[in-house]
């Protein structure tokens, strides 16, 4: 199970998040939620093959925050 993946913005584009991403799941289908506000996460998920669902949720100590789930 991969909780969350965070990157230091120093190693974005260093293939770090990949690697992490490509150790835990490989290609196997799975699902995952992503903050919509956050571009940069949402288009690394979709070239990993993940697509908007459609179910959203805010968590309530959170409440700006939106999040939606990607599945693939």
């Amino acid at each position: 199970m991969l909780y969350a993946i965070y990157v230091l913005a120093s190693q974005y584009g260093s293939g770090v998040g990949q690697a992490l991403l490509d150790e835990v799941l490989g290609t196997e289908p799975a699902m995952l939620w992503v903050a919509k506000e956050n571009p940069r996460a949402t288009a690394f998920y979709l070239r990993n093959g993940f697509r908007f669902d459609g179910v959203e949720q805010t968590d309530p100590h959170a409440p700006l925050i939106t999040d939606a789930r990607m599945v693939r």
